[in-house]
C-alpha cells in the first residue's frame, strides 16, 4: 500500500497547529468562562474569520483524501474518512486552544474548520472530480517528476507561495520591511536577489520533467507571487508600508536572475540541480547580510488587520520565508544524489550488457 501523501498531510497539519496554538506558552488551566464560551455562540461572528478557517482547512481535506486513496480506499470511503479525520483534528485544536492565553475556542470555528476540510474532500466527489481534480492530477503527472519526489517539490512550492501572502516580507530578501534601517549597497542586494531568483528557476526546472517549459513555469510562479504581494499589501498593511516589499534593487535583481537563468536551463539535469542548490544557498546567506529583523511585536504593528490571527499569520509566514531556501537546498541535494546514483546505475548496467 502506498503512503505517498502522508508527508503532505503531516506538513499541512503542523502548519494548522502552529496557526491554531501560537503563541503556545505560557499554558493556563481553562477557566469556566472559556469552557462555557466554547459551547455558546459569540455575540459577534466575524465573517473574515470564518472565511479564513474554511480556506485554511480546505487543503487538509484534500491531502487527507489523497492519503486514504493512496492506501487503497474507494473514493466515497476516502472522502468520509478525510472529513472525520479533519473534524477530529479541528476539535483537538479547539480544545487545546482553551489552554493557550489570548486564543478563543468556539463551536463556530470548529464548524468552519470542518466545513473547509469537507469541501476539500468533496473535490474527489462527482462532478468536481471529473471536471477539475482528475484533470489537475493528470497535468501534475505529465509535468512534474513522478512519485514522492515530485510531491515533496510541489509542497515546497506551495509553502513558498504561502509565505508570499505576507507583504511585510521583502521579495526574495531576508528579514522584514519594518526592521531598523541599515546602510546597504544596492548592487550587492541586487546580486543577492539575482542569485535567489536564478536558484528558484533552477529549482523549478529540477522539479519538472525534461522539456516541460521551465522558463514559462518560473515566470508563472513569480508572477503569482508578485500579484499575491500586490493584493495583500493594501489589505493588510498600513498605507506608508505598502510599497516597501519591493524596490529598485530587487527589481534589478529579479531581471538579472531571469537573464542568468535563461542560458543555464539548457545544461544537463544534474548540473542544473547542483547549480540550483548552490545559488539558492548563496542567495539566502548573502541576503541575510542586508536583512533587517524586527521583534514580533513590531512586526505585527505593520499590519492594519484588526483580528487575532495576524500574530500567528505574521510569524508563521516569516518562519516559512526564512526556512524555505534551506529546505529547498536539502531537497535539491537529495535529488542530486539520487540523480548521480541513477546515472551510475545506468552506466554499470550498460557496461554489464556490453560485456
Amino acid at each position: 500500500m502506498s503512503r505517498r501523501y502522508r508527508g503532505s498531510l503531516v506538513v499541512w497539519a503542523l502548519l494548522l497547529a502552529y496557526a491554531s496554538l501560537y503563541p503556545f506558552l505560557p499554558l493556563r488551566p481553562p477557566g469556566m468562562e472559556a469552557v462555557t464560551g466554547f459551547f455558546t455562540a459569540g455575540r459577534y461572528v466575524i465573517r473574515s474569520d470564518i472565511a479564513f478557517n474554511v480556506v485554511a482547512y480546505l487543503p487538509l481535506g484534500i491531502f487527507a483524501c489523497l492519503y486514504f486513496r493512496g492506501i487503497g480506499d474507494e473514493r466515497r470511503v476516502a472522502i468520509l474518512k478525510a472529513a472525520v479525520l479533519s473534524a477530529a483534528f479541528s476539535l483537538a485544536m479547539e480544545v487545546m486552544q482553551l489552554f493557550v492565553p489570548n486564543r478563543h475556542a468556539s463551536l463556530v470555528d470548529l464548524a468552519s474548520n470542518a466545513a473547509g476540510a469537507l469541501l476539500g474532500a468533496l473535490c474527489f466527489a462527482e462532478p468536481m472530480y471529473s471536471l477539475a481534480t482528475r484533470p489537475l492530477g493528470e497535468l501534475r503527472e505529465s509535468l512534474v517528476i513522478p512519485g514522492a519526489w515530485g510531491d515533496a517539490g510541489l509542497v515546497l512550492v506551495m509553502l513558498w507561495l504561502l509565505a508570499q501572502l505576507n507583504p511585510a516580507l521583502p521579495f526574495f530578501g531576508a528579514g522584514d520591511i519594518g526592521g531598523e534601517a541599515r546602510m546597504e549597497i544596492d548592487i550587492l542586494r541586487a546580486a543577492a536577489v539575482a542569485m535567489s531568483i536564478c536558484g528558484f528557476g533552477l529549482f523549478a526546472s529540477a522539479l519538472l520533467k525534461p522539456e516541460k517549459g521551465s522558463l514559462r513555469v518560473t515566470l508563472v510562479l513569480l508572477s503569482i507571487a508578485v500579484w499575491l504581494k500586490f493584493a495583500a499589501a493594501p489589505l493588510l498593511l498600513h498605507s506608508h508600508y505598502r510599497a516597501e516589499w519591493v524596490d529598485e534593487a530587487r527589481v534589478a535583481g529579479l531581471l538579472l536572475g531571469l537573464l542568468a537563468f535563461v542560458p543555464l536551463r539548457g545544461i544537463s539535469r544534474p548540473g542544473r540541480i547542483y547549480l540550483g542548490l548552490v545559488l539558492t544557498l548563496a542567495g539566502a546567506l548573502f541576503s541575510k547580510i542586508f536583512g533587517s529583523y524586527s521583534p514580533v511585536e513590531e512586526l505585527v504593528r505593520l499590519f492594519r488587520w484588526p483580528h487575532g490571527q495576524i500574530g500567528s499569520f505574521a510569524t508563521l509566514t516569516r518562519f516559512l520565508h526564512e526556512l524555505w531556501p534551506f529546505a529547498a537546498v536539502v531537497f535539491l541535494s537529495s535529488l542530486w544524489v539520487r540523480e548521480r546514483r541513477a546515472v551510475a546505475a545506468a552506466g554499470a548496467a550498460s557496461t554489464g550488457a556490453s560485456s
